[in-house]
């Protein structure tokens, strides 16, 4: 019998409280992750507003969405589908049902960080700007299962989504996924910026891990 997926577990976290903000993410949209609030919680369904500005939000019935955050301990991912929705200008609403749910231990803070021996470029587009300035590339300094340190001569923002792409050596996969700028300080008159995954499909996830594993083991060896 497959478990039918739930919200139980969530429910007591602050993020899913009536009127907090989540991050949603909308496959295949070349955006940035719509801000939603909380309106109602419960396990078998998930019901969020979202303030409609400039140019109307596409219908979204029958798409699969994701939310995901971070805690101190653990990476929390709802995919959840929309059944339905209302408009009341300027605010629609959504109502949305579980179809999966992941939680992963989490490698918080700085010492859970590898440095790589192969330089990576990451090409990366910032999701929002302006097409003259939206593209850029970055080199992958360190990485763990959650976060990535990287280094570029672009602009790029506390608080801004980019689009990776990137290639681990080894691996003939391309990675791709959303990741948030979660801090950013200067060197050698490069940005550096430590980024946070939101959004990666599980097979490139699973690659990051994997390749992460080998690294921490030949680190500690």
């Amino acid at each position: 019998m497959t478990d039918v997926p739930s919200l139980f577990p969530f429910l007591s976290d602050k993020r899913l409280q009536r009127g907090a903000a989540l991050q949603m993410m909308i496959p295949k949209k070349v955006t940035a992750p719509l801000l939603v609030m909380v309106e109602h919680a419960k396990g078998g369904y998930l019901i969020v507003s979202t303030e409609l500005k400039g140019e109307a939000l596409a219908e979204l019935v029958g798409s699969t969405v994701r939310m995901r955050w971070e805690t101190d301990a653990a990476i929390n991912t709802i995919d959840l589908e929309v059944v339905q929705e209302q408009t009341m200008w300027p605010v629609k609403l959504l109502a949305l049902i579980p179809i999966a749910v992941g939680v992963e231990i989490g490698i918080k803070g700085k010492n859970g960080l590898v440095s790589l021996t192969t330089q990576v470029k990451v090409p990366y587009k910032m999701m929002g700007a302006r097409p003259i300035e939206e593209k850029g590339e970055a080199l992958l300094l360190k990485f763990s299962p959650t976060r990535l340190v990287l280094s570029t001569d672009g602009y790029v923002a506390k608080g801004d989504f980019l689009h990776l792409f990137f290639t681990l050596p080894q691996e003939r996969t391309e990675i791709v996924g959303m990741a948030k700028v979660v801090e950013k300080t200067f060197q050698d008159n490069q940005t550096v910026m430590e980024l946070i995954f939101t959004d990666i499909h599980e097979k490139h996830h699973q690659i990051v891990k994997d390749y992460y594993k080998k690294l921490s083991a030949a680190a500690s060896s």
